[in-house]
């Protein structure tokens, strides 16, 4: 995947829409849509694909909708970031020295974003709420993966898992990629994403496979993406 630009778009219909600005993490095209008040209901349903329901007594401010605009963009692009650097990619490393394991399991990475396992931490941390942040850096796989460390004996530069292999099975099209976001509070936002979409893909025909939800909560350090998704 390249890093070009991501750009957006505005769409006509009864949803109101909500333009995007650029980042430049990954080859995503983003259109983030918000679904107008007024169609009832209290949980968020599904119509071919579309979140098409929002609390009836919450009425999102323009000043709300332009926050959960900018963070959904944000925020999604560094999901795949992260997926990204810890399952389809990993950074490159240094070999060691005659070619020998490592001794404390990993490789000093070569990466042009994050010389330490710090600044990688913060990263994440900056993206995913705190639980879901420690579990992706300590325990990614379930079964006590921890892919990136610090190397103490290598100037605590940041380490990659000597056993890490990136997944060549994982083929969703993030290159092209809709956001549809419903505040829910002040405090929470309900995302639909949609890959493989484009500015001219009809969202209700997007298959379920190609859909992700996540959910955006805002603490005292901003908004987070409660789950890693992929």
């Amino acid at each position: 995947m390249s890093n070009k630009k991501m750009s957006g778009s505005h769409t006509g219909s009864v949803i109101a829409t909500a333009a995007v600005g650029l980042a430049a993490v990954a080859a995503v095209v983003f259109l983030v849509i918000m679904v107008t008040n007024g169609i009832g209901g209290n949980n968020s349903e599904s119509t071919g694909g579309l979140i098409t329901s929002v609390p009836e007594n919450f009425h999102p401010t323009a000043e709300l909708i332009d926050e959960c605009n900018n963070n959904a963009h944000d925020l999604v692009a560094g999901n795949y970031e992260i997926l990204r650097l810890f399952r389809l990619e990993g950074v490159p490393h240094e070999d060691e020295p005659y070619g020998n394991e490592p001794e404390d399991g990993y490789y000093t990475a070569k990466s042009s974003m994050f010389a330490t396992y710090a600044g990688l931490a913060a990263y994440v941390k900056s993206i995913l709420v705190e639980k879901e942040a420690e579990r992706v850096l300590e325990n990614f796989d379930g079964n006590g993966l921890k892919v990136y460390g610090t190397r103490e004996e290598h100037d605590g530069a940041l380490g990659i898992y000597a056993g890490f292999t990136p997944d060549e099975t994982y083929d969703k099209p993030w290159e092209s990629t809709r956001i549809q976001f419903v505040p829910l509070s002040e405090t929470e936002c309900s995302l639909r994403i949609f890959l493989g979409a484009d500015e001219e893909t009809d969202l209700t025909a997007v298959p379920p496979e190609m859909t992700l939800d996540a959910t955006m909560l805002k603490g005292d350090d901003g908004w987070r993406l409660t789950k890693l998704v992929y």
